[in-house]
């Protein structure tokens, strides 16, 4: 059963009748991914007034709330330039704002994917990708790392345009899975990371990313550099689940089998210029992906957040269900 939206406290209500009715359709949907769009709106608590008055009053081109939403987010969130700061991290956002007080020598992970960075380098057939990626693998397990192949990859994250907040977590929370040999899919399960599922057949090359909490204060322009994601920096992903408000962070989605591990904190911080020191492993993996149960992952979760939170009524007023 895919779970549904709830009357909760601070929950966004818009006053734009376009995108009042936009929810009122998505969260009629039977399609569990188009639904969990709109639940992911009704369930939001951390976007406060300003932030939502400032969505309500995006231009976007075309009305409706996944139009307004996907305007939004590259235009205020993601930006076009490289020092564009986000609404993320801007006062409009205060309720999301996480606290300063985080221990500056914890130990941050993120997954980044890797085909489009090959491909820029010039690596544009299958087997030049592999090529440009099993010497990757060399460069970063010999000691010293070998920055003759590393360092061109680490500039090219940079050349993308925006500044997209990025979605990390607490390495410490990632350890269990980090330790086992299939340390890869079973991370891209348990963060949440649906949008990186591989076709029959089709290769995918990542890369673990480490960084201290430090080394983004360091490079950020903003007085607070982290912030609880939000739908709004979702962009539409049935993935993602809105934290309950209070909680000063987020939390995964696990898309995994069980569904029912620990739950792992997820934040956002601005952008990092990677260096070498920063890649830690890579590893390529062939799908097909497994495929994931939305409804039973997004329901599972929600039991989780409830225990974790101790927020019983979180999502407690569901109505019409639909099934996996």
């Amino acid at each position: 059963m895919l779970a549904t939206g709830a009357n909760n406290r601070d929950q966004m209500n818009f006053t734009r009748p376009d995108l009042q009715d936009d929810l009122t359709r998505l969260r009629a949907e039977r399609r569990p991914s188009r639904r969990a769009m709109g639940d992911n709106f009704l369930f939001e608590e951390n976007v406060g007034s300003d932030r939502l008055a400032d969505f309500e009053r995006f231009p976007a081109l075309a009305p409706g709330l996944l139009p307004t939403a996907s305007d939004y987010f590259f235009a205020s969130v993601q930006g076009t330039r490289r020092d564009h700061t986000p609404s993320t991290f801007l006062p409009i956002n205060q309720a999301a704002l996480m606290a300063a007080g985080i221990e500056p020598t914890q130990k941050i992970v993120r997954i980044e994917r890797l085909d489009d960075i090959l491909t820029a380098l010039g690596n544009t057939a299958a087997a030049e990708r592999q090529a440009a990626f099993d010497r990757l693998d060399k460069a970063v397990v010999a000691n010293p790392k070998d920055r003759t192949v590393i360092d061109p990859l680490m500039r090219q994250f940079d050349t993308f345009s925006g500044a997209r907040p990025a979605f990390a977590c607490f390495k410490a929370e990632a350890a269990p899975d980090l330790a086992q040999p299939d340390w890869l899919p079973r991370l891209i399960a348990r963060l949440g990371l649906g949008h990186f599922a591989l076709a029959a057949g089709q290769m995918g090359y990542f890369a673990l990313m480490q960084y201290t909490v430090a080394e983004v204060i360091d490079q950020a322009t903003v007085p607070q550099p982290f912030a609880v994601p939000t739908v709004l920096e979702a962009r539409d992903s049935e993935y993602f689940f809105p934290a309950p408000a209070g909680r000063g962070v987020g939390y995964t989605v696990d898309l995994g089998a069980a569904g029912s591990q620990e739950l792992i904190r997820e934040f956002l911080h601005v952008r990092l210029a990677y260096k070498a020191d920063h890649l830690l492993r890579v590893a390529q993996m062939t799908g097909p992906t497994p495929q994931v149960a939305l409804a039973a992952a997004r329901d599972a979760h929600l039991a989780g957040l409830r225990m974790r939170c101790t927020r019983p009524d979180y999502g407690a007023m569901m109505t019409g269900e639909v099934d996996a």
